[in-house]
C-alpha cells in the first residue's frame, strides 16, 4: 500500500454563541481520504458532505506529522446544521496560544486547539483580503474580529 498524507477536517460553524467545531465521536477531527486522482480539497469536501454537513469555506491550514504520517488539515466552515449528525458531537471553540517552534522547526507538540486558533488567525486576515472568502464567511466577520494574524516571525534565530 502507497504511503499517502491523510487529510483531516477542522469542521466549524457559526451560531449565536459563537464558533462551534464539530467532530466525529471519539475523534478530534474529521478524516478523509486522499484520492489522487483529486484536488485533496475536494476529498474532503466530499468527506464532509458525507456526514451530512454542507461547507461552504475549505481552506487549508497547516500540515504536521502525526505518527510519522504527513497530516494535512484543513478548516472547513459549514452551514449550521438543522440538527448535529448522529455520529458527531459539538464544541464551543476558545482561543488558545500558538504552538511555538524554532524559525526553521516545528513545534515538538500541537495541541488540536492550537491548530485551530492557527487557522482562525489566518481565516480572519483572509476574510478581509481574500473576497471569495470575505463572500462565504461575511456573518463571521464580528466573530473572527479578534482573532489577528500575527507578522511572520524573524528567520535567522530561534526565539529563547
Amino acid at each position: 500500500m502507497e504511503d499517502r498524507p491523510t487529510l483531516e477536517a477542522i469542521v466549524l460553524y457559526l451560531d449565536p454563541s459563537g464558533i462551534r467545531h464539530v467532530y466525529p465521536h471519539g475523534r478530534e477531527t474529521l478524516l478523509g481520504p486522499w484520492d489522487p486522482d483529486l484536488d485533496p480539497t475536494e476529498s474532503i469536501v466530499d468527506a464532509v458532505a458525507a456526514v451530512g454537513l454542507a461547507p461552504v469555506m475549505v481552506h487549508s491550514t497547516s500540515w504536521r506529522i502525526v505518527r510519522r504520517r504527513l497530516m494535512l488539515t484543513f478548516l472547513v466552515v459549514v452551514e449550521p446544521p438543522e440538527a448535529l449528525p448522529d455520529t458527531c458531537d459539538v464544541e464551543q471553540v476558545t482561543r488558545a496560544e500558538l504552538a511555538r517552534g524554532r524559525a526553521t522547526g516545528a513545534p515538538e507538540t500541537v495541541h488540536l486547539s492550537q491548530v485551530v486558533e492557527h487557522g482562525l488567525r489566518h481565516l480572519a486576515w483572509l476574510v478581509a483580503q481574500d473576497d471569495a472568502i470575505h463572500a462565504a464567511l461575511g456573518p463571521w466577520t464580528d466573530a473572527l474580529g479578534d482573532y489577528a494574524a500575527e507578522p511572520f516571525r524573524a528567520f535567522g534565530h530561534d526565539p529563547t
